[in-house]
């Protein structure tokens, strides 16, 4: 990131996706002018709706995390949360189901979280788990403050004593390995390393700084916002076209125009906005190629695992799911070794199913509900078929 110098009245943003309605929120905040460019009919971007025989179905994202964050991008327009949206802590977070028919629940609060482990894998490990607890916590407070609430103008800024304290958390290490140190038990082991994978890398490899997004998971909180995922992108929308930005749907970006280093307008397949400023969220290719530019590294970008997601209506439900439920199969290493380079499907699949309707019942037609299972897989470009 470079610091815009200079005029900065009116800015674009393009993409009304949960980043652009969180960039748009802090740009009217600090006064300026806003206008939001998105392709779809409506905000939400990955987080998605589909409106079918009565069933409003997310598309997107089904765990809400860190909602600070977002109380921190109403507030800037001096909106609060609270009066936009009810969001219902998930109690437990996530029910893990192990492949030799073991279960646990995922408790945020530490002490039910302790109790639970103690039942499910013995007195040792749950102090291994309050010891991890212990260390996630510190883990975030160093990156929180630092690497993670900031920006950077220049790598040189990355050089601080926090980064010391990093390394001396063993932030650089391999996370399965550091994971390890406080638990042995392989089930907990996953229970608090898969969230690698949200970044595209398998436990084994990925930096232990990664199993921050454990802690967001696991001692945060998870949350679910009552009618959808899709209620939070609608609330922020709506939130900021009061705050006054103009919201431009149904509008896709074709190209940026300049003059030297500067974007002076947005041109779409409609129209041309002139701008001081221009703030884009798509996808890193699409940004790229509005830009004009390429990245400069040895090593052409790979691109992260993808996932297959059925969507289902129902007039039955299964009480035995969660809202979140997590089923592990055996295979654990070799999985990661066919979604990031082999490009294999999972021949022993781990799957996610959310059953919202544990929570929020309201959601679907009466006495129905809309439980979806995602499984990851291989991205295309890096697939058999790829």
């Amino acid at each position: 990131m470079i610091t815009v110098k200079g005029r900065v009245d009116h800015v674009v943003v393009v993409g009304a996706g949960l980043a652009g309605l969180s960039a748009t929120l802090h740009l009217l905040g600090a006064g300026r002018r806003v206008t939001v460019v998105e392709r779809e009919s409506g905000p939400g971007g990955r987080a998605g709706l589909l409106e079918s025989g009565g069933f409003r179905i997310d598309t997107g994202p089904t765990v809400l995390t860190m909602p600070d964050l977002v109380e921190e991008a109403f507030a800037a327009v001096g909106d609060k949360l609270a009066d936009r949206l009810e969001l219902i802590p998930l109690d437990p977070a996530y029910r893990a189901r192990f492949a030799d028919g073991s279960q646990l629940d995922v408790h945020t609060d530490g002490a039910a979280m302790e109790a639970a482990v103690e039942q499910f894998a013995g007195a040792r490990q749950a102090v291994g788990y309050r010891r991890l607890r212990e260390w996630l916590e510190r883990l975030y407070r160093v990156q929180m403050r630092r690497f993670i609430d900031a920006n950077f103008d220049s790598p040189l800024q990355l050089a601080h004593p926090d980064l010391a304290r990093l390394a001396a958390l063993g932030g650089f290490g391999r996370l399965d390995a550091r994971i390890g140190h406080f638990v042995s038990d392989e089930r907990l082991r996953r229970v608090f390393s898969f969230q690698a994978l949200y970044a595209g890398v398998p436990p084994a490899r990925a930096l232990a700084a990664y199993a921050v997004i454990a802690y967001m998971d696991t001692i945060a909180g998870v949350y679910f916002p009552k009618g959808g995922m899709h209620a939070l992108p609608r609330a922020m929308a709506d939130s900021a076209a009061e705050a006054g930005a103009a919201f431009r749907y149904g509008q896709t970006v074709t190209r940026l125009e300049r003059s030297g280093e500067r974007v002076t307008a947005v041109v779409t397949d409609r129209e041309r906005i002139p701008c001081d400023a221009v703030v884009l969220t798509p996808d890193l290719p699409v940004t790229y190629r509005l830009l004009g530019r390429s990245p400069h590294r040895p090593l052409r970008l790979r691109h992260s695992p993808s996932a297959v997601i059925l969507h289902a209506g129902t007039d039955r439900t299964w009480p035995e799911l969660a809202h979140h439920t997590i089923s592990f199969g055996a295979a654990w290493k070799s999985t990661f070794r066919e979604l990031t380079r082999t490009g294999q499907p999972m021949s022993d699949p781990s799957l996610l199913i959310t059953r919202p309707t544990a929570t929020d019942p309201t959601h679907p037609p009466p006495r129905h509900h809309h439980p979806n299972g995602e499984a990851p897989g291989p991205h295309t470009d890096g697939g058999p078929g790829g």
